[in-house]
C-alpha cells in the first residue's frame, strides 16, 4: 500500500506541473485565434449550405439543440434521450423517478454523462440518474458513440464507451444586459414545477446567471395490476417527491483568447420509494433522501504559436440517506446512510502545426471516497489517472483520428483491504471519407477498445461484492453512411445517417448466487451485439411561415449471451433489450399555435436471461401531443406550452412491475423580461 501511495503522490506531482508549467510561461494578448492571427467577426450573412456535425462526424454523433427540443415536444432529458437512435432507457415512472440511459447495450455504466465540460460521477453505482437535471436550462444536448474528431477534451471524457452530453442555457446580452425568466409548470398527479432564472451582465468581461427550481408531485396514478384472471384497479401509492435544484455560473473573458467559466451546483430531493408491484402488497415505506453538491471551473485559452490550452477543476459531494419500516429491522426501521466525495483536475494540450494536422495531450486526475454507517462499511477510496494521446489529419473529404488511452487505478480501504489496482491501454481510432465532391455523403468506421473498472458497490457491498473483479471489457466496432442535400425550396433540408456495429463485451460483471442467501460478484458474462442505427430528419417548406419537420429514428439490436454454451439461455437476447425500437415526431410551425405529434416505441423484451414466455415484457408505442405559441410585446415575451402525454392511455412497464403513467397533461407558461 505505501508504494502504491508513492506512486499516487509522484503521478499528482507529475500532473500539477504540467497544469502550472504553461502557466508560468503564458503572457496575456489581445486577439482571438487558434492559428495565431486575430480575428473579428460582425454581422456575417452566411449563404453557403451548412454541413450538420454530425453529418461530418467520424464517429456516430446525434444532437438535439433547444429549438429541436421545443419543435419536436419533449418533456424531459429522458423524453429527449428517446428520440435518440441505439439508446435504451431505465424509467420507473412518475415525474422525478429515476431514469438512466444505456447506450448500444452496453449499459448504464459505460456512458459518461458531461455537464457543461466536466463529466459527472457516481463512484458508488457508476451511473448517472438523469432525472436530476432540468430540460428548461438545457441549451444542446449530444450524445457520441466512440471518439470522433472533437479532441481537444479531457482524458475522462473518453474513458468510456460513449459519452452524453448536456449545455446548458449561456445567456445572450445582445440586446439588453440582464433577463429575467420566471415559469410555472403544473400537471396530472399533482405536479407542480415553478422555475426562475436571471442574467446580468457584470462588465465587458464578466456576466453570471442563476436558476432555481422547485418540482412536488403526488404521482397518484392509476394502473391495472393484472394477474392471470385476476384483474384489479390500483393506484401507485408511496410516490410522493419534492426537489430543489438550483444553479449558479459564472462567465469570464479575461482577454479576447480566453474563457473562464464557473458552475456551483446544488440537488436535493425527498422521495417516497413505491417499490415493484406485487399481488396483495402493493404498499411501500420505503423512503429516500439525497443531495448533491458540486462547484467546477473550465478554463481555456489559445496562444500566438499554435498552442491551446484547456483546465478543468472539480469538487463533488453527495449523500443519499434510505430508510425503510417493518419488524425485520432491529427497532422496526432501516437507516442507511451514504456519502461519496471526489476531486477532479484536467489538464488538455491542443497543438495544431499545420491546418491539417493535430495533436492533443490530456491527463485527469481523480480521488474518490465512499463511507457509511452501514455494520459493514470498509471507507474504500480510488485514485484515477487517465492520460490520452491524440493525433487528428482533417483535410477537405477525409478526417482521421487515433487516440490511445492510458489508465491507471490505485484502491484502498481504511476499513479492511482494498480492490486490486488496475492499469490499461485503450486504443480508438475513426475515419470520415466525403467521396463525391459536390454532394454531402459521408462514409465512415470507427473502432474503440475501451473498459470500466468495478463500482464500489460492486467491489465492497455487503457480503455481494469482490476485491478481485476484473474490468469489464468493451470492443466496439461500427461502419456507417451519412448524407445531407437541399433539394428544393420545398424541401430545403434533409438529412440521414445509417450505422452498422458490433459490440464485444467479455468479463460482464454479474451478481451470480452463492447460496439461497447469499450473492457473489463475478466477472462471468459475455455479450456479443449486432446492431443497426438509423436517423432521418427532413423540412418542408409549405410557405412562408409555414413548415412541416419530419423526424425519425430506428434502432435493431440482436444483444445475445455467450457465455456458456451449455446452459439453456446461451446465445439468448440480454434483460430489457428490444430487438427493435424507434421514434418519429411532426412538427408544424405557423404563426397561430405550432402543433408536434410524436411516438416512440419498442418491441417485446425480457425481464432475466432466460427468453421464456413468463419472462416477457410486452412491447409498447406511447403517443404524445404537443402544442405552443410565443406572445411578444416591446419588453416581454410570454410562452404557453400544452402537452398531452401518453394519447393513448397505454400502460405499459419499462422495467417489470414498474408500471408508467397513463394519459396524463402538463401546462407550461413563462414569461422573459
Amino acid at each position: 500500500m505505501r508504494k502504491n501511495n508513492q506512486a499516487c503522490k509522484l503521478w499528482i506531482c507529475l500532473l500539477c506541473s504540467f497544469i502550472l508549467l504553461p502557466l508560468g510561461t503564458y503572457a496575456q494578448e489581445k486577439g482571438d485565434t487558434i492559428a495565431g492571427k486575430v480575428h473579428e467577426i460582425e454581422n456575417v450573412t452566411v449563404t453557403a449550405e451548412r454541413v450538420h456535425q454530425q453529418i461530418k462526424s467520424s464517429a456516430p454523433l446525434q444532437q438535439l439543440n433547444r429549438k429541436q427540443l421545443q419543435l419536436q415536444g419533449i418533456t424531459d432529458i429522458a423524453d429527449a434521450l428517446r428520440r435518440f437512435s441505439g439508446v435504451n432507457i431505465k424509467d420507473y415512472g412518475g415525474a422525478g423517478g429515476m431514469k438512466t440511459i444505456s447506450v448500444r447495450s452496453l449499459g448504464a455504466k459505460h456512458t459518461a454523462v458531461v455537464y457543461d465540460g466536466v463529466t459527472l460521477s457516481d463512484c458508488q453505482s457508476g451511473q448517472i440518474d438523469l432525472s436530476r437535471f432540468s430540460i428548461d436550462n438545457i441549451q444542446q444536448i449530444s450524445l457520441t458513440i466512440g471518439d470522433n474528431e472533437d479532441i481537444f477534451v479531457p482524458a475522462r471524457t473518453v474513458a468510456s464507451a460513449a459519452s452524453l452530453k448536456l449545455q446548458s442555457v449561456t445567456p445572450d446580452f445582445s440586446e439588453r444586459e440582464n433577463h429575467l425568466t420566471g415559469q410555472i409548470k403544473t400537471g396530472s398527479f399533482g405536479m407542480i414545477n415553478p422555475f426562475v432564472r436571471y442574467d446580468q451582465k457584470l462588465g465587458k468581461k464578466i456576466s453570471a446567471s442563476a436558476t432555481g427550481e422547485f418540482m412536488r408531485a403526488d404521482n397518484l396514478y392509476p394502473f391495472t395490476l393484472i394477474n392471470g384472471d385476476y384483474v384489479t384497479k390500483e393506484k401507485r401509492y408511496n410516490n410522493k417527491i419534492h426537489t430543489y435544484r438550483g444553479e449558479m455560473n459564472l462567465y469570464a473573458r479575461p482577454n479576447g483568447r480566453s474563457t473562464l467559466n464557473g458552475k456551483i451546483y446544488y440537488y436535493d430531493t425527498d422521495q417516497q420509494l413505491p417499490g415493484a408491484v406485487i399481488l396483495y402488497n402493493a404498499r411501500s415505506r420505503e423512503k429516500l433522501r439525497e443531495q448533491n453538491f458540486f462547484s467546477q471551473v473550465h478554463y481555456r485559452t489559445y496562444w500566438e504559436n499554435n498552442l491551446s490550452l484547456q483546465l478543468s477543476g472539480k469538487f463533488n459531494w453527495s449523500q443519499s440517506h434510505y430508510h425503510d419500516e417493518g419488524g425485520k429491522y432491529p427497532g422496526g426501521e432501516l437507516n442507511d446512510r451514504y456519502f461519496q466525495r471526489e476531486y477532479y483536475t484536467s489538464g488538455a494540450l491542443l497543438y495544431t502545426p499545420t491546418k491539417h494536422w493535430s495533436m492533443v495531450y490530456a491527463a485527469d486526475y481523480m480521488y474518490n471516497n465512499l463511507n457509511s454507517n452501514t455494520p459493514n462499511n470498509t471507507s474504500p477510496y480510488r485514485h484515477s489517472i487517465l492520460q490520452t494521446a491524440t493525433l487528428r489529419y482533417q483535410s477537405t473529404n477525409i478526417t482521421a483520428v487515433a487516440m490511445l488511452l492510458g489508465s491507471i487505478y490505485i484502491n484502498g480501504a481504511k476499513e479492511g483491504t482494498g480492490a486490486d489496482n488496475r492499469r490499461k491501454l485503450s486504443p480508438s481510432f475513426s475515419l470520415s471519407w466525403k467521396p463525391l465532391e459536390k454532394e454531402y455523403l459521408y462514409l465512415r468506421a470507427s473502432y474503440k477498445d475501451i473498459f470500466r473498472v468495478a463500482t464500489f458497490s460492486e467491489n465492497y457491498f455487503d457480503r455481494m461484492g469482490s476485491r478481485d473483479l476484473r474490468p469489464e471489457k468493451a470492443q466496439q466496432f461500427n461502419v456507417g453512411a451519412t448524407y445531407q442535400n437541399n433539394f428544393a425550396t420545398w424541401l430545403p433540408s434533409f438529412s440521414m445517417t445509417v450505422d452498422g456495429y458490433y459490440n464485444k463485451v467479455k468479463d460482464k460483471i454479474v451478481a451470480m448466487p452463492y447460496n439461497m442467501f447469499i450473492w457473489n460478484m463475478v466477472n462471468l458474462g459475455k455479450v456479443d451485439i449486432w446492431g443497426i442505427d438509423a436517423n432521418v430528419n427532413s423540412t418542408f417548406q409549405l410557405a412562408e411561415r409555414y413548415a412541416l419537420t419530419l423526424t425519425g429514428n430506428y434502432t435493431y439490436q440482436y444483444a445475445v449471451d455467450k457465455t456458456d454454451p451449455d446452459v439453456v439461455y446461451y446465445k439468448h437476447q440480454i434483460a430489457y433489450t428490444p430487438r427493435h425500437s424507434g421514434g418519429a415526431s411532426l412538427a408544424f410551425e405557423n404563426p397561430f399555435v405550432n402543433c408536434s405529434f410524436h411516438a416512440t416505441g419498442v418491441s417485446k423484451r425480457y425481464i432475466a436471461s432466460e427468453n421464456r414466455p413468463s419472462n416477457q415484457m410486452d412491447g409498447y408505442i406511447e403517443y404524445g401531443l404537443s402544442f405552443y405559441h410565443t406572445f411578444k410585446t416591446r419588453k416581454l415575451t410570454y410562452n404557453v406550452r400544452g402537452d398531452i402525454i401518453n394519447l393513448g392511455d397505454k400502460q405499459y412497464d419499462i422495467v417489470k412491475s414498474y408500471p408508467m403513467p397513463g394519459r396524463n397533461y402538463k401546462l407550461t407558461c413563462s414569461i422573459n423580461f
